[in-house]
């Protein structure tokens, strides 16, 4: 977990919206390998472990293994940064499921900073990749993200991850992903979709407790 990346993070408690606290115990060019984060209003622990932040309490989501869904070829890790609209540097794109395939790949096309949810356990943490386990909602600031890809596996994640994407940015999905609310359709053909974040979400005041 990238120490930029924690800024992004949010707890899952129904309480005001507030940054997480980062405790590292090992850390690898500013990755956080193993620690914890903690929530100052609430007081919840997430564990990090090989650079995954666990916000699943233990119980993965199952995702897309070698084989399942359709694969990955040679060149779509520059397909994917075209459709997700990555011209210049900087900021988060959000990967889940198979997507995660791709995080080192674009990282190399693209210096912006990728996190990825519910990933292949082949995918590693670590040069610019950060990693989540989530089952439920994506634990991270509205509008803070440039884009995001979804897998045909992420429909329960699908309004959140949108939700995290600043307006006008883009969402890239299977073909088989019903299109979410909040996205206008940019293109289509039989492996995916391409649309733009109509709407941004309305801005949440952020907090720190007391102390």
């Amino acid at each position: 977990m990238h120490s930029e990346i924690v800024d992004t993070l949010r707890c899952l408690g129904t309480h005001e919206d507030s940054w997480l606290v980062a405790a590292a115990d090992v850390t690898e060019d500013r990755h956080i390998m193993r620690g914890q984060l903690g929530c100052p209003v609430c007081h919840a622990r997430y564990p990090i472990e090989r650079g995954i932040a666990d916000f699943a309490a233990g119980a993965l989501r199952p995702v897309a293994l070698e084989g399942d869904g359709p694969g990955f070829e040679d060149d779509d890790a520059v397909k994917l940064a075209a459709m997700l609209d990555l011209t210049d540097a900087g900021g988060y794109v959000l990967l889940l499921g198979r997507w995660a395939r791709l995080a080192a790949p674009l990282r190399a096309l693209v210096p912006v900073m990728v996190l990825v949810a519910n990933a292949p356990p082949d995918v590693l943490m670590g040069g610019g990749v950060s990693g989540l386990a989530i089952d439920g909602r994506v634990p991270v600031a509205a509008g803070s993200a440039r884009a995001v890809a979804l897998d045909d596996a992420s429909t329960p994640l699908a309004a959140s991850a949108i939700a995290a994407v600043r307006t006008g940015g883009r969402e890239v999905g299977d073909a088989s992903l019903a299109l979410p609310a909040d996205v206008a359709l940019l293109a289509r053909d039989d492996r995916h979709w391409v649309g733009t974040r109509e709407s941004g979400a309305p801005l949440l005041q952020l907090v720190r407790s007391p102390g």
